[in-house]
């Protein structure tokens, strides 16, 4: 995406605030861009209008990235385990959930879901560890 394209769904979005879906394609534009600061106010726009059913999955994983890497990491882990309680089988959320603890300071919680992820992602490539790793997540978890 060049900088033509990203202000004009800028403008879109801007023309649109109640339009959730300008306004996700505008979040996602800015951060695709690495206008995450830019795409703040565009995901929480569309966050407090209600993101569709059929967006909601991938949004939570954008919206909760960005508010990490803006500094908001109450909320960026709000976000994250909410996520995971609405879609627990999808790792991805697991995985950002763990950067976001790792930047709030709580690792051993961050090497938890981080291992989460990894279990969650299948099996079939961890080569007969899965056990073992389930143990040590399952050990680190006890300790918060």
């Amino acid at each position: 995406m060049d900088h033509e394209e990203l202000s004009a769904v800028m403008k879109a979005a801007d023309s649109q605030p109640n339009n959730v879906q300008a306004q996700i394609a505008a979040a996602w534009a800015n951060d695709s861009y690495g206008s995450e600061a830019d795409a703040m106010r565009y995901y929480d726009a569309a966050w407090a209008a209600g993101v569709p059913t059929q967006s909601r999955c991938r949004f939570m994983v954008g919206y909760g990235s960005t508010l990490r890497n803006n500094g908001r990491l109450d909320e960026s882990i709000a976000i994250h385990r909410q996520a995971i309680e609405e879609y627990p089988t999808v790792a991805a959320h697991h995985a950002f959930l763990a950067l976001a603890l790792n930047r709030a300071g709580r690792h051993e919680e961050a090497m938890a879901e981080a291992l989460t992820a990894l279990l969650d992602a299948g099996s079939e490539n961890l080569d007969g560890y899965d056990r073992s790793l389930r143990y040590y997540r399952d050990s680190l978890a006890e300790q918060f």
